[in-house]
């Protein structure tokens, strides 16, 4: 006999910490910009955020996610050519079909040992099934502190970006 927790329909809750992503990638001069003072292309970061946050979703959903927006990306500082690059998401929120991912991007001089927080990125996904349809995700299951902080932080921006749309 099969129980309810059993069913396919009611997957089980996940952490933020079970969904956690880490993409890395040194920085190469191809991936500059043309500024007379070059840095990293904002594009280029913008693609490392995605490929790691769709990692997160992924994760939580169990399946396939497909970027439903960027929601904010806050650039707080340049990246320059030689640096490492590693982004770190976690699911944060999750509603019915979507879920809400926080991406933070630091930079290190490898040489110096010094680590910056250049970038704090907000993304919301949406779970695909197999003939491509919004599905299901499973339940955040919010452990620590920072774990429901984050989630309140994200059901707010989420409640704010649904009434400018409207």
């Amino acid at each position: 006999m099969s129980h309810a927790s059993d069913s396919p329909r009611t997957p089980r809750a996940k952490t933020p910490r079970s969904s956690e992503a880490v993409v890395a990638d040194l920085m190469m001069p191809h991936q500059a910009n043309g500024l007379r003072r070059p840095s990293v292309f904002g594009g280029v970061i913008m693609s490392m955020v995605d490929r790691c946050a769709a990692l997160s979703a992924m994760r939580h959903s169990g399946g396939q996610c497909t970027t439903l927006s960027i929601d904010r990306i806050l650039f707080k500082e340049p990246i320059r050519v030689g640096e490492l690059v590693e982004v770190r998401s976690r699911v944060v929120h999750v509603g019915r079909t979507s879920l809400s991912v926080l991406a933070d991007v630091y930079a290190e001089d490898i040489a110096s040992g010094v680590r910056r927080h250049t970038n704090e990125c907000w993304l919301t996904f949406v779970h695909l099934d197999g003939e491509g349809r919004p599905a299901a995700v499973p339940p955040l299951l919010l452990e620590t502190r920072e774990d429901r902080s984050m989630n309140e932080l994200a059901v707010r921006r989420r409640e704010q970006l649904l009434a400018e749309r409207h």
